[in-house]
């Protein structure tokens, strides 16, 4: 439980970290492509922290689970999230002067080994989002030593954060790909006047009014994006980011625990998730979204994946898995399906409308001791000659060995045993 809550001081760390190297004015154009891709080297290693996530709430039930070393052994090291892991490193250590990372690391008694061999091996599972937030440090701090020398130094242009302008300026940090990035900038004096405004380096129209100035900007790709504004009298900057729509699961007490043809609510943060043009999809669930809560039906038993789908494409998805019901009970019923006794009845039927019954075996125990009489059925209907087997005495009728059928046409169950007692 420790180094879960480390790896939020992590995060925070690397926060910080992420803005400076975003921030840092450079002039050479390769230089500027060397911080983009470590910063979205930064990002895919968010596919671990997010894969662990899904893990954690499906398959770890208390204290002990966090020890073990399933999710580092089998998913990391020995899966594709390890060669995920390894190429990261080594694509870092082939672009850096490999001041922090090296190809090889060596481990306590001299060994060498691959990144994700020596970081990952017989890990506990609870370690593995601090080791992720350890890696990006070591990224972004190489990658700040490397370009800090060649950045320009803020001071020279009196370059301050926008937030600590004497003007008011209002804006989102966090964009979806096809959202407005809107910026209100107020002018207090003469001086606060805007003479120009760039993202990524390139200029800006604007829309001047008496008060100052208001920028509509529409992002055509993820990622982050650095705006530098000019007053008459000095510079400012900001930054926003285009964020890819993701199903994240909010931190909630209930245990993801889907069963065949139950419907289940699952709470979805909503800042993931755009406002409008998206929907969930599997190919094995029924499923909805409305105000954060996600309704998730199985239709069949096993694993299966739900996905993210905006403008016809798979933007996220995540991997559920569902189980067999227990418990499943039948009842007696007329033609229209509705309970009935004994001496009305028409057909087995199962008391969960995703299930049918598909065959069963009747046995009836006369009170008075005489042989039973049994019959097996390959269909929910009972048989005519059943009301003729009823004794005076009275008796027990037994319905056993039902299979049933799930809504999908293929899963097939059990249900328990029927048994019905009738008076002579």
């Amino acid at each position: 439980m420790h180094y879960l809550t480390l790896s939020k001081t992590q995060g925070v760390l690397n926060e910080y970290l992420e803005e400076r190297l975003e921030n840092l004015v450079l002039e050479d154009e390769s230089s500027n492509a060397y911080r983009n891709r470590v910063l979205q080297r930064v990002e895919e290693l968010d596919q671990i922290t997010a894969s662990f996530d899904t893990y954690k709430t499906q398959s770890i039930a208390g204290l002990d689970q966090f020890r073990e070393n399933q999710f580092a052994e089998r998913i990391i090291r020995r899966g594709d999230l390890g060669k995920i892991f390894d190429q990261l490193w080594l694509d870092q250590v082939s672009e850096s002067n490999a001041n922090i990372t090296e190809e090889l690391l060596t481990s306590y008694d001299g060994r060498t080994n691959s990144p994700a061999d020596f970081f990952f091996k017989e890990t506990p599972n609870a370690v593995v989002p601090s080791l992720v937030e350890h890696t990006k440090t070591t990224f972004l701090t190489e990658a700040l030593e490397e370009l800090g020398k060649e950045a320009l130094v803020f001071e020279q242009f009196k370059m301050e954060r926008l937030e600590d302008a004497p003007f008011t300026s209002v804006y989102k940090r966090k964009l979806f790909l096809g959202e407005n990035f809107e910026l209100n900038i107020q002018a207090v004096s003469d001086q606060d006047s805007v003479e120009s405004v760039t993202i990524n380096s390139s200029e800006q129209s604007l829309t001047r009014r008496e008060d100052g100035a208001k920028l509509f900007y529409r992002p055509q790709n993820w990622g982050k994006y650095f705006v530098e504004i000019q007053t008459r009298s000095q510079r400012f900057y900001t930054s926003f980011e285009v964020v890819k729509p993701r199903i994240r699961f909010m931190a909630q007490e209930e245990i993801v625990d889907l069963t065949l043809g139950d419907e289940q609510l699952i709470s979805i943060d909503p800042k993931f998730i755009p406002r409008t043009g998206y929907s969930f999809e599997s190919d094995f669930a029924i499923s909805s979204y409305e105000s954060g809560v996600l309704r998730v039906k199985p239709t069949t038993a096993g694993e299966f994946t739900l996905r993210l789908i905006i403008n016809d494409q798979a933007i996220d998805s995540i991997s559920l898995a569902s189980r067999l019901p227990e418990g499943l009970t039948v009842m007696l019923s007329d033609a229209k399906g509705d309970p009935s006794d004994l001496f009305s009845a028409h057909r087995v039927q199962s008391t969960d409308t995703d299930f049918q019954v598909l065959s069963y075996t009747a046995e009836y125990y006369p009170q008075d001791g005489t042989s039973p009489y049994s019959y097996r059925s390959t269909s929910r209907l009972l048989r005519p000659e059943l009301q003729s087997w009823f004794t005076p005495g009275g008796g027990i009728l037994v319905i056993k060995n039902i299979q049933l059928l799930s809504s999908n046409g293929i899963t097939r169950v059990k249900a328990q045993p029927l048994i019905v007692t009738t008076n002579g």
